[in-house]
């Protein structure tokens, strides 16, 4: 029973905080106002001492130079997704969850004042500019500060053009993937030259050992031809005229 009078507790103050901060944070009028009051700060500061710090958070997000003065009003609704996938690790009644859906709440009611239709278009004429990353803690939710920031001092305008797509060739990590295709093709001509170069030899070695081969080995072989040749009887030729007939008795 203390454990549930706790938790009761837990979430009536944590409704009255969420409460409370919508109604600073101008929900309700026509003006952004600076989102950033002291009870953001302290919640913010809350959840880095929650979370570890080794944690990565993913995010997809377009840098400022990417984006220029349209950099606040492209990254609202991916920091919006990540923040529900991080809401997500934690348990139904946990304290971070409850505060990580706060800034949900906060960034959907920026949202909300803009038209949905140019906030989609113009993310989509950005979209080969949004970069994926894994932040650690202290970094997210530093950019989370940072984006609240700037809806503070934002006029909730879409005067930004997008700068030219990147070439696939200058794409992160394509010049070490270039590099390692090239050094696989080397490596595999390396192993492919290794056995012609083999058989080159091999059919070399047996042309010279059918003609001969060296010129000392040609001249021994010529030599015991000439005393072979030497040694053999020729047989006398035939007396078959009668004048080679020997004459016999006397005349």
């Amino acid at each position: 029973m203390p454990s549930l009078n706790r938790s009761r507790v837990q979430i009536r103050t944590t409704t009255c905080v969420i409460l409370f901060l919508l109604t600073s944070f101008g929900i309700c009028s026509g003006g952004f106002g600076n989102p950033v009051t002291d009870d953001v700060s302290r919640l913010l500061l809350l959840l880095k001492n929650n979370i570890p710090k080794d944690y990565k958070i993913p995010i997809n997000h377009i840098p400022k130079n990417m984006s220029g003065v349209c950099w606040f009003l492209l990254n609202i609704y991916p920091l919006e997704q990540s923040l529900r996938e991080l809401a997500q690790v934690f348990g139904a009644i946990s304290s971070n969850k409850d505060n990580i859906m706060l800034f949900i709440t906060m960034l959907q009611n920026l949202r909300f004042k803009f038209d949905h239709e140019e906030l989609e278009v113009t993310m989509q004429m950005f979209k080969c500019h949004y970069r994926e990353v894994k932040w650690p803690t202290g970094q997210y939710f530093d950019y989370v500060r940072a984006i609240l920031n700037s809806a503070g001092k934002g006029k909730g305008g879409f005067r930004c053009a997008p700068p030219p797509c990147p070439a696939p060739s200058s794409a992160p990590g394509s010049e070490a993937q270039d590099h390692d295709q090239t050094r696989s093709r080397g490596s595999l001509l390396c192993l492919l030259l290794i056995p012609v170069t083999a058989c080159v030899f091999l059919i070399v070695w047996v042309v010279k050992s059918r003609t001969g081969g060296s010129p000392e080995m040609n001249q021994q072989i010529l030599s015991s031809d000439v005393e072979r040749a030497s040694t053999i009887p020729i047989p006398l030729q035939q007396l078959t005229s009668p004048s080679d007939v020997p004459v016999t008795g006397s005349a």
